[in-house]
């Protein structure tokens, strides 16, 4: 992560007081400009002050520009085309004025104007270096920042920044210390800690510092954001909601908003997730992200009909989204079986790959009884080997649809294979209904020895959901008996 470049101030009245106080080079180093030359010199570096005070950059840097000319050894006027570059983001251009201004500074003797001036150069190196994305260069120049000056606390908080971003925390959290021992007190340098505290696990410390941060200022998006996901982190979510409402009155961001949302439905607070969601959507109706979350919490809350209202409407602006026609079609699929086909084959031709939406399908053909169709459809579903719980559902629908269609074989084994996974999630009651189809197949199959115990076991599981099949079978096990006795039926070998 890069650091932003901080705003640079300039530094009229400090730079023409250091330009008294530094005036006396090293012994050995050239005599200055004469006295016109050097006069001239800064009235055009005062010239091009002024056009950067008043915000005319490329007319200030122009003339910087000219003042060097006349009098290469005005730092000054190097000092501020080097802030007048960076505010450009003109980076390269910006280091290049800082190195000359850092060159020419070593040419005077040590003093307390020499190291406030070059503290400035340093500081404003660390700045450009981290907006290029260079840690290394920045943390060399904020270091030597606090070689000249230890109890400079914007070093401090520059290094606790870059450290943080650089996944460095314990050192971020030591240069955050170090810059409040050093008297920064601001919400930032708390929330900044904070953040440190949090990296490294620190989580009591860490909201102790963003209350610290929001003491100071209660407004700071930055502290609120970081308590409320900290506080949802520990589980306190009431109070996480509270700091995301303060956040979203003063904050124009969407994503706090969604947050906000998305707490709001995590806790089962549906309606006010849900008014808070169309709010967005007001401001901004053409959002997919809160569209999306929105019907997803509409289904979540049993609200299916507003649900196929946002995902129709989704549709129209996303039309190949294959996650929104699959949801449709299984919104649709309990009381529209055609509206879901439609979706959930316009999935699959999405995302071929995908068994989900064959299943669906599937799943959709067999309400539609069409039950060949249905069949084509999950074998494909299965050649694309799903995850065990996505087949199961392939399995069941490829039985009935087979057991439909009088494949009774095949339809046994389909069977088969569902009753050993029932067996192995101990469900009597799927299997219960599972052995009742199996006995059927069997019995069709002529197979009355295996239709008689799969009918028996589905009445050692039967339960008062299955009164109308136990009639049945009842029913039918006098005969079938009658018929195991008389030797017909085929027989085991």
């Amino acid at each position: 992560m890069q650091i932003k470049l901080k705003p640079v101030v300039l530094l009229a009245i400090i730079i023409l007081f250091s330009a008294i106080c530094l005036a006396q080079p090293r012994k050995g180093v050239k005599s200055a400009e004469p006295a016109d030359t050097t006069q001239k010199a800064a009235a055009v570096f005062e010239a091009g002050q002024n056009a950067h005070q008043a915000g005319n950059l490329e007319e200030a840097i122009g003339l910087y520009g000219r003042a060097l000319e006349m009098d290469p050894t005005l730092w000054q006027a190097e000092f501020q085309r080097g802030a007048a570059y960076a505010s450009l983001k003109r980076l390269a251009e910006a280091k290049a004025s800082i190195g000359k201004v850092i060159e020419q500074l070593r040419q005077f003797s040590d003093s307390p104007e020499l190291r406030g001036v070059s503290v400035r150069a340093q500081m404003l190196l660390g700045d450009i270096s981290s907006a290029e994305g260079n840690a290394v260069e920045a943390e060399a120049a904020y270091r030597r920042v606090t070689e000249l000056n230890p109890r400079f606390a914007g070093a401090r908080v520059a290094l606790a920044e870059l450290y943080l971003a650089g996944g460095r925390s314990a050192e971020a959290m030591a240069e955050a210390q170090a810059a409040i021992g050093a008297g920064e007190d601001g919400a930032g340098i708390f929330t900044l800690l904070g953040e440190a505290q949090v990296a490294i696990g620190k989580m009591d410390e860490a909201l102790a510092s963003f209350v610290e941060a929001l003491r100071r200022e209660p407004g700071n998006e930055r502290a609120l954001h970081d308590r409320a996901r900290l506080n949802l982190k520990l589980g306190k979510t009431d109070a996480a909601i509270e700091d995301l409402r303060n956040l979203v009155s003063i904050s124009s961001e969407p994503s706090f908003k969604s947050l906000l949302a998305g707490t709001l439905a995590a806790a089962r607070r549906y309606d006010e997730a849900i008014d808070l969601y169309r709010q967005m959507l007001k401001t901004d109706p053409l959002n997919p992200e809160a569209r999306t979350a929105l019907a997803a919490l509409l289904i979540s809350s049993g609200r299916d009909k507003e649900a196929i209202t946002e995902l129709e409407s989704l549709i129209i602006a996303e039309p190949n989204r294959a996650d929104l026609r699959a949801q449709l079609g299984e919104l649709y699929l309990g009381t529209d079986p055609e509206k879901a086909l439609a979706n959930y084959s316009a999935a699959a031709r999405i995302e071929p790959d995908q068994p989900g939406h064959l299943i669906g399908e599937g799943s959709a053909l067999v309400k539609l009884r069409r039950f060949q169709e249905a069949t084509v459809v999950l074998q494909r579903a299965l050649a694309l080997k799903p995850d065990s719980k996505i087949e199961y559902f392939i399995h069941t629908n490829l039985a009935t649809a087979l057991f439909e269609l009088d494949d009774f074989a095949n339809a046994a084994r389909e069977f088969l294979w569902i009753l050993d996974q029932q067996k192995e999630e101990r469900n009597q009651k799927r299997a219960a209904i599972s052995l009742y189809f199996l006995g059927i197949c069997f019995d069709k199959l002529g197979d009355y020895e295996q239709a008689l115990k799969a009918y028996e076991n589905f009445l050692s599981l039967a339960t008062q959901e299955n009164q109308l099949e136990v009639e049945k079978v009842r029913l039918r096990m006098p005969s079938l008996q009658r018929q195991i006795r008389e030797g017909k039926g085929k027989r085991k070998r």
